[in-house]
């Protein structure tokens, strides 16, 4: 009897490109580029967010890659990378649990519906700052702090509130 291997509460799988089902190295010439893809979920209704992590010959990691869902509801996505040397390139895809992007949408829902506002806008003013810990003055802490900030804004109504804490800056 052969063990399968556990699938983890976030499954990574289908990932390509792929040769042979992985047996085999897909291949580029230097300074393609080329997708990656991989289906990414996990139960329940909480969002998810991928990245591929590119290795160059020498085995070091380069910068992560963050990856977006190809459609909407498929669990599909995708990034553009480009290997930009002569050799044996790896990738992983990576994926984790996405609090901001599940509060964003829950707030969404449920504060221009008028369920539970306070309580939903002091959840997303409590996880920016917590977001806000882990990123550099320099690379902007300030603009989630700023966020923070207007979901407490008392003066606003609580659409209002929403809407500044949720502008793409």
């Amino acid at each position: 009897m052969s063990r399968t291997r556990a699938i983890g509460r976030i499954p990574v799988r289908d990932v390509r490109p792929a040769v042979e089902s992985g047996n085999r190295p897909a291949k580029a010439v230097v300074g393609e580029t080329f997708e990656v893809t991989a289906t990414v979920f996990r139960e329940g209704h909480d969002a998810v967010a991928a990245n591929v992590v590119l290795k160059d010959p020498e085995g070091r990691p380069g910068p992560w890659t963050p990856m977006r869902e190809l459609a909407p509801g498929s669990d599909r996505w995708g990034a553009e990378v480009t290997a930009d040397a002569v050799g044996r390139w790896t990738f992983r895809v990576e994926a984790w649990s996405d609090p901001v992007a599940t509060w964003r949408h829950t707030a969404g829902i449920k504060v221009p519906a008028g369920i539970d506002p306070g309580l939903v806008l002091e959840e997303g003013a409590e996880l920016y700052e917590r977001a806000a810990a882990g990123v550099p003055k320099e690379a902007g802490r300030g603009v989630l702090l700023d966020a923070a900030e207007a979901l407490r804004d008392d003066a606003l109504t609580p659409v209002a509130r929403l809407a500044a804490a949720l502008t793409p800056e």
